[in-house]
């Protein structure tokens, strides 16, 4: 039966993909849930941190779920591990934006430092602000993903109330991808849909790319 990596996202911890790990262990499923380096630590910590660390921290699996920047270091593990890779559930994946990168580097060149991120979600486990320069470091990450070299089976996920990465980015990712991607749709889900009310639907939709 393949292992799965379950990867969070940005600021968060492996606690933010708990609840899918241990539905899909009593399901027989061996799941990998790692907390990335700078995270669940301090934001001195983070600050140091890069998205190299951060792309090796990624287990090996077979099937690789993420959420948010998780879903884009997946895709990024899947490119790099070619067939060691079968599948590769996205979670509300962020694409390339170089206005992000103007507008945090305006910020970082007035003597910026933190930015506030989004509220947290109940259950969730991070930070509440986050490092600029460790956004800026997501943002140019996610713009090396060579998502054409990706040949596992891919599922985009998205939240229909999702208020940090924009819904219709899945539709940039399709049509990078290098065969078409299944989508997904959590009608009821916030941002971080792995601790929302949409978890059984990602159950489902994780265990069936696993079969």
């Amino acid at each position: 039966m393949a292992t799965i990596a379950l990867v969070h996202g940005l600021g968060g911890t492996g606690a933010t993909m708990r609840p899918l790990a241990d539905a899909l262990t009593a399901r027989g499923r061996v799941c990998h849930v790692p907390t990335l380096p700078g995270h669940g630590t301090s934001l001195d910590d983070l600050r140091t941190r890069t998205w190299a660390d951060w792309l090796a921290a990624v287990p090996e699996a077979e099937v690789l779920v993420g959420q948010s920047m998780g879903a884009a270091l997946c895709l990024a593990a899947a490119a790099a591990r070619g067939s060691a890779v079968t599948a590769v559930i996205a979670i509300n994946c962020p694409v390339p934006d170089l206005d992000a990168v103007d507008g945090i580097e305006w910020r970082i060149s007035r003597g910026h430092d933190l930015i506030d991120g989004p509220p947290l979600a109940d259950g969730e486990e991070g930070y509440t602000q986050m490092p600029l320069v460790s956004l800026l470091e997501m943002v140019n990450g996610v713009a090396t993903v060579d998502l054409a070299a990706v040949t596992a089976s891919v599922v985009l996920v998205n939240s229909a109330h999702d208020d940090v990465v924009d819904p219709s980015s899945a539709d940039v990712l399709a049509e990078a991808l290098s065969r078409p991607p299944t989508r997904v749709v959590l009608a009821r889900s916030g941002h971080v849909a792995t601790l929302g009310p949409d978890v059984g639907q990602l159950v489902e939709t994780i265990d069936a790319a696993t079969r």
